[in-house]
């Protein structure tokens, strides 16, 4: 959030310029609070999702996330899936503000696990699908392999940097 500590130093010796620079804080922190971006610094993480559930049947995978965190406009959502549970390898699919993924993957076993993230915020601790991570067979007749993961965000193009989402550093 953007603060100007002197407006009231100003207001006392210039109350119009004092009034033009809160409307300017205020027009910041409205953007900020919209796209989930803090203009002084860096945003907050969300809190972990409450959970992660996931269906499959005839090569498609249903997928809903339960998120019951305050949350401001600026969500986004992520699914992650895996042929192993330690996710060494994972291709990401970005949702958006939707808690939920319908796919058709084909006759994969896959891990499943979601985080949130704020545009300004390092992704929130992912959650997985069973406890340990469950696989989950998508049935049905087989599609093609799936390709190597290239990744999200500003993590590394080879797919080794799971749970990154928009990415975790500014820059890659």
């Amino acid at each position: 959030m953007l603060l100007l500590p002197q407006l009231k130093t100003i207001q006392s010796s210039n109350p119009k310029l004092a009034d033009s620079l809160q409307k300017i804080v205020d027009a910041v922190n409205n953007l900020a609070v919209g796209t989930g971006v803090d203009p002084a610094g860096a945003t907050q993480p969300p809190a972990q999702l409450a959970a992660i559930s996931v269906l499959a049947a005839d090569g498609i995978f249903d997928v809903a996330l339960t998120d019951n965190s305050a949350v401001t406009r600026g969500i986004s959502y992520f699914a992650e899936s895996d042929t192993t549970p330690g996710f060494n390898a994972p291709h990401v699919y970005p949702l958006g503000p939707s808690r939920n993924l319908r796919i058709a993957l084909g006759n994969l076993t896959l891990y499943w696990r979601a985080y949130s993230q704020y545009l300004g915020s390092a992704p929130s601790t992912p959650v997985t699908f069973g406890s340990p991570p469950t696989a989950v067979a998508g049935g049905g007749s087989a599609g093609p392999a799936q390709q190597n993961s290239a990744g999200s965000g500003t993590a590394s193009g080879t797919g080794q940097q799971g749970g990154s989402g928009f990415g975790k550093t500014p820059t890659r």
